[in-house]
């Protein structure tokens, strides 16, 4: 059977929709992570494929898509030419291109910290200055310094637990942060659900969306010391 992208297929599995790249990424090298993730554009639930050039990329790209103003992402979206600072023609690919909730298009450039030059940041400051308004509002550069490793896995635990809608658990979190009073652990606030995985998964989201306040630093998990957010 072909299997059509977007379509159901027999198993009752929805394939997500093709890359929206302008820009394909070779798989094979030596040099980094490459590969492909799945994002979920937020107003239809539309998920669609999205590569990566490294490990950095592939986390950025997460952390965008678990932000509460995301709306969609498109990698690799369009090149920009420019002329730089010295009257020298070139063109940059955008990496990544994100849309927030408040119709802002932020074109993003992921760059490791320590590779980020001053010529780079010449480049990034020409081809901002020709970056077409009708494409994006803004070009912004992210790096390994943006975030902590604890923030990356947060973000990732997060989409894992967000694959399957679970709303019956999320009803039950949202009951036990109306007569939770005090800090508990997460595991002990989970419990309280009395949906045992399913009600730890539901409690995790919460934390992460900020329903639950989140009071210990780094990887949220069952130590983790929460309470209920003030209204």
């Amino acid at each position: 059977m072909t299997r059509i992208q977007g379509a159901e297929v027999s198993s009752g599995v929805t394939l997500p929709l093709m890359s929206r790249a302008t820009r394909r990424v070779p798989m094979r090298s030596r040099f980094s992570c490459r590969g492909w993730t799945v994002i979920t554009r937020r107003q239809d639930g539309h998920r669609f494929r999205v590569q990566f050039e490294s490990l950095l990329e592939l986390l950025t790209i997460q952390m965008a898509a678990t932000l509460q103003s995301f709306i969609d992402l498109i990698e690799q979206p369009f090149e920009v030419p420019f002329v730089d600072a010295m009257g020298k023609p070139g063109t940059h690919h955008i990496d990544l291109l994100v849309v927030l909730d408040d119709g802002r298009k932020l074109a993003i450039a992921v760059k490791p910290a320590a590779k980020v030059t001053p010529k780079f940041r010449e480049v990034l400051a020409a081809v901002k200055r020709y970056l077409p308004s009708d494409l994006a509002d803004d070009l912004i550069l992210v790096t390994d310094q943006d975030f902590t490793r604890a923030q990356a896995q947060n973000a990732l635990r997060y989409i894992e637990f967000s694959k399957r809608p679970d709303v019956e658990a999320d009803d039950a979190v949202t009951r036990a942060i109306t007569s939770t009073h005090g800090i508990v652990r997460m595991r002990d606030f989970a419990m309280l659900t009395g949906l045992a995985g399913r009600g730890y998964r539901a409690a995790f989201r919460a934390a992460f969306r900020g329903q639950l306040e989140v009071l210990t630093d780094g990887l949220i998990n069952q130590h983790t010391l929460v309470k209920a957010r003030a209204a």
